[in-house]
This record gives C-alpha cells, sequence and structure tokens, in this order.
C-alpha cells in the first residue's frame, strides 16, 4: 500500500478461539465472544543512495551514461528492497524486518540437504484456503539442489514450465529465485513458501531518482540522487511458511 502515515494491520492470534459460531433457537439472544486484536504497525524507513558521474565521461562518449546509471542506481534499490522483504535487517537497530520474523518454520533434518519429505512438509504447512495464490521463493542454489528430488513414485517436485515467470513449478506451485536468499548452510533459512500477501508492505514514499547538475558542477560530476521509504512484516502466518536448514 502506498499511505503516509503509519499503518496499524489488525489481527487476530491463532492460538485460541476468537469468535464463536454456534447453533442457536430463535428468539434466544446470541451469547457474545470477545476476541483480543493484535496489530502489526507498518512505519516508514527512509533509504537513498547517491553516486557521481563524470562530466568528461559523458561528454566524451556516445553512450547515455547518465541514463545507464540511474538505470542501474533503479535495479539496485529493488535488489535493496526485496533483500530487506526476504531477509529483514534486525541488528543493531531493527528496520524493515520483512520474513526474518516469521516462526511457522520446520527445521531440516540436515545442515547441507533438502529432502522432499521436507519439501512437501513445508507446502502443508500453509492452509488449504492460502493455497491458490502460493509461491517458492529461494536462490538459484537451492532451486539447482532441488532438482534432483523425487516423490515415491520416481517423479521429479521441480518441473520445468515455460508457461510461468521462472520457468519451473515445485508440487505444481511458481518457482521464484532470488539472488538474496541464502545459500543451504548452517542455520540460514533457506525455503520460503505461500501466498505472499501475508507480507505487509507499505511505501511512504515511492523510488525517486534525479540528477543534480549544478549541485557538483566544481567537481566536474553530476549526481544521481535516490530515496524511497518503506516498511514490510509478516502480517498473517498462516499464509506463509518456510525450512531452516539444521
Amino acid at each position: 500500500s502506498y499511505v503516509k502515515d503509519n499503518v496499524d494491520v489488525p489481527y487476530y492470534p491463532t492460538d485460541g478461539n476468537n469468535i464463536t459460531v454456534a447453533y442457536q433457537e430463535e428468539f434466544s439472544e446470541l451469547a457474545s465472544t470477545s476476541g483480543k486484536f493484535g496489530a502489526v504497525q507498518l512505519k516508514g524507513f527512509l533509504a537513498g543512495a547517491l553516486t557521481l558521474v563524470s562530466r568528461s565521461l559523458i561528454n566524451n562518449t556516445g553512450i547515455d551514461i547518465v541514463g545507464f546509471t540511474v538505470d542501474e542506481m533503479a535495479y539496485q534499490m529493488k535488489r535493496f528492497i526485496e533483500h530487506e522483504l526476504l531477509i529483514g535487517t534486525t541488528s543493531p537497530t531493527a528496520k524493515v524486518t520483512g520474513m526474518s520474523t516469521l516462526t511457522n518454520l520446520l527445521t531440516a533434518q540436515s545442515a547441507t540437504a533438502i529432502t522432499a519429505d521436507e519439501v512437501i512438509q513445508v507446502h502443508d504447512m500453509v492452509k488449504d484456503e492460502f493455497q491458490q495464490n502460493a509461491m517458492w521463493v529461494m536462490s538459484p542454489a537451492t532451486r539447482t539442489a532441488l532438482r534432483t528430488l523425487k516423490d515415491g513414485m520416481g517423479r521429479y517436485l521441480l518441473q520445468d514450465d515455460i508457461s510461468l515467470p521462472f520457468g519451473a513449478s515445485l508440487l505444481g506451485k511458481p518457482v521464484y529465485v532470488s539472488d538474496n536468499m541464502p545459500q543451504i548452510a548452517t542455520g540460514n533459512k533457506v525455503l520460503y513458501y505461500g501466498d505472499f500477501r501475508g507480507l505487509g508492505t507499505k511505501f511512504s514514499e515511492d523510488i525517486n531518482i534525479e540528477v543534480l547538475r549544478e549541485r557538483y558542477a566544481d567537481q566536474h560530476a553530476y549526481g544521481i540522487i535516490g530515496w524511497f521509504e518503506f516498511d514490510g512484516k509478516v502480517i498473517n502466518e498462516q499464509m506463509l511458511a518456510g525450512l531452516k536448514m539444521a
């Protein structure tokens, strides 16, 4: 969402009966129940980047150096946002925590390998009502490791599917790859699955990149500067699951 102020996203805790549904006789009063709301607050954390481009380089090449630099900055900002949503920043000062607070996790038996049974378990940790829009997120190396996994019938779990954005499906769901995801190693969260609407995101300021032609004139350079403000937190644990290596 795009909003200016902090946003409190309400939720009912998953560990209790918050609203009771029961049979009722006509003309008799319903017994009321009072669920205790929780809330996840989405704030706004400012991030930016600045780089200088030589005017001599601009003047002595036929390539659009400024445009190239703007595109590269936008790409690096996109990668930064993806990293924060998947990995988060919790130390030394908590900023965008992203998926780092997810507790609906399965711990693998091994620190160096994933089994087919573990993939199936992670899949089934997401409630059926949230399966329709679910997808997998992993690193390219993890995807390569999963290509060798087979089910009890000897069929590969990961299938090539050119109709999907990244060309692969796992247990019938799209597989998205990100270089920001950790490799298979001790204690790493290497695999996420679910409906990622359970990860709330808020942009107070969209990405804005400007070219500063005067400020760095005494250095014979242009400045390329970019700003954005955002936050991201898990807002529904039932929609998401993950695998953590032993």
